[in-house]
């Protein structure tokens, strides 16, 4: 059973209100907030939606609300036909938030019909812990873990909105600040999440560049990077052609660069990668990949039967024997063969789902939405034998 008890407005929406309503979802480990006008705000927590107020919220407040936390530009932008991404920081002790910390959210505006609202405001925000990610604490695999820092080349983490990619890059990032002062970390983000650094944070302290306020574009970030003699450049999502080239060749010159991939297992990440250019390219491309592509990881949340949920990943370390195996075949083959070795081993994301599900840590609904009813049959039916 969730414990969230509906936050009442008492009919006023004004910032020290909101304020404390956000300070009592980060209290309760809300992952994200949905504010939409004419709606309730609901809340996400542990993979499940829960309506978080008595009243529902008046489109005319939100006006207020926006121009008070973010800008006049926002709403301006959202008048015409344009969504907005920004930061949020909160701070206040008379909120409930001690002094020297503060709330931090990456908010997302778009204008939408909702119900019987016209051109209503629907805020999403992903509330950001100040504590960053411990990778001690995230069940990584051995394999995995010893992995994530090699000298150079790319590490991509993969997986759908909401799997966890944002905190798993955070938690490899402070884990190289406490263990490898001689890593210097830069990275570029659209907005920037976790804020890196602090006292214990034994090399250089992180630059973080937001895109579209420190600098253009991703692959202007990467290119900018290199100029710089980091260790670790981190790319908040590859997903087109420039951005995937400049971070192939910084991963060639000698750069650690991570990225996360918006893709569902690895052998559609090797394929988006080589597809993203034109087929005249592909070639040629899959084997400068080939020579700097050292870990993709995909990673799922599963909601569990606690209430909570739990990280499932599949993954392949790509060392040079695999690298070798791999360049002796037609890139047009490299994903089945992955997949084929995954499946072999039984380290796929439906085999780590069923292996909860076993365990009794998931139910089958939640089985069958990762991995479809069909599969859900194929191994009961192999079970039962």
């Amino acid at each position: 059973m969730i414990d969230f008890e509906q936050f009442n407005f008492h009919g006023e929406l004004d910032s020290g209100e909101f304020k404390r309503f956000l300070k009592y979802c980060a209290d309760k480990n809300v992952s994200d907030i949905l504010v939409q006008g004419g709606d309730y705000i609901w809340v996400e927590l542990y993979g499940r939606q829960i309506k978080a107020t008595t009243h529902t919220i008046k489109q005319a407040h939100l006006s207020n609300l926006i121009s008070t936390f973010w800008s006049a530009d926002v709403e301006a932008a959202l008048g015409s036909g344009y969504g907005a991404d920004r930061a949020l920081e909160v701070y206040g002790e008379e909120y409930g938030i001690p002094r020297g910390e503060y709330l931090r959210f990456r908010c997302n505006f778009i204008q939408a019909r909702v119900a019987r609202v016209n051109e209503a405001y629907a805020i999403t925000m992903r509330i950001i812990p100040s504590e960053l990610p411990d990778l001690n604490k995230m069940s990584i695999e051995e394999e995995l873990f010893h992995a994530f820092y090699p000298a150079m080349g790319i590490v991509l983490i993969c997986g759908p909105t909401g799997s966890g990619k944002t905190t798993l890059q955070a938690g490899i990032y402070a884990y190289a600040g406490k263990h490898y002062p001689d890593r210097k970390v830069i990275t570029y983000e659209d907005p920037i999440e976790f804020i890196l650094g602090g006292s214990h944070w034994k090399g250089p302290q992180p630059a973080q560049s937001q895109i579209g306020r420190d600098i253009q574009t991703f692959a202007d970030g990467i290119r900018n990077g290199m100029r710089r003699k980091p260790s670790i450049i981190g790319i908040g999502e590859a997903r087109d052609l420039e951005t995937m080239d400049a971070m192939v060749e910084a991963g060639l010159t000698g750069h650690l660069c991570f990225a996360t991939v918006h893709t569902e297992s690895v052998a559609e990440t090797i394929n988006r990668v080589i597809q993203v250019y034109p087929p005249a390219q592909q070639a040629s491309v899959a084997s400068r990949l080939m020579g700097t592509l050292r870990v993709i990881v995909v990673q799922r949340l599963l909601k569990t039967l606690d209430g909570k949920r739990e990280a499932i990943r599949e993954f392949v370390v790509f060392d040079r024997e695999l690298r070798n195996e791999l360049q002796d075949h037609s890139y047009d083959r490299w994903a089945p063969m992955l997949r084929q070795k995954l499946e072999n081993a039984e380290k796929t994301i439906d085999d780590k789902a069923w292996l909860l599900f076993k365990e009794g840590k998931i139910d089958k609904q939640e089985f069958i939405e990762l991995a479809g009813y069909k599969a859900f049959r194929v191994r009961d039916e192999r079970n039962a034998k």
